[in-house]
């Protein structure tokens, strides 16, 4: 991880939010997330999904059409407590860009972690 940290390409930020757990007055989720503890302004490297990987980025629905950008994003260290994030409904804050947190997973060697996020537009 160092000498992947000595090319510089770590020039983004990310900020994971969680939902904040309360129900608005008709009982539905209050759509309001909350920085986690200790993930907020992590630098990383902020890429496309690689089109080599063949996936449907585009569903039809029958009154809309939902497009999705998905990227790929690769955190400067080992941060384990995110890879239950997504399962969690967390979201992530990357350059000011808010995306879904599809997943995430770390390697091996416990020294870096990768996700995967969305951003939804209808």
């Amino acid at each position: 991880m160092p000498q992947a940290l000595a090319t510089g390409l770590f020039v983004s930020l990310a900020t994971f939010q969680a939902p904040d757990g309360l129900s608005g007055p008709s009982g539905a989720p209050s759509n309001t997330f909350a920085d986690v503890d200790g993930l907020v302004d992590i630098p990383c490297m902020n890429a496309p999904v690689s089109e080599i990987r063949i996936q449907a980025l585009e569903l039809a629905k029958l009154q809309e059409i939902e497009a999705s950008s998905l990227r790929h994003v690769l955190l400067n260290a080992w941060y384990p407590q995110v890879e239950d994030g997504a399962a969690n409904g967390w979201q992530v804050i990357v350059d000011g860009v808010v995306y879904d947190l599809m997943g995430a997973e770390s390697d091996s060697q416990g020294t870096q972690t990768r996700m995967e996020i969305k951003l939804a537009s209808i």
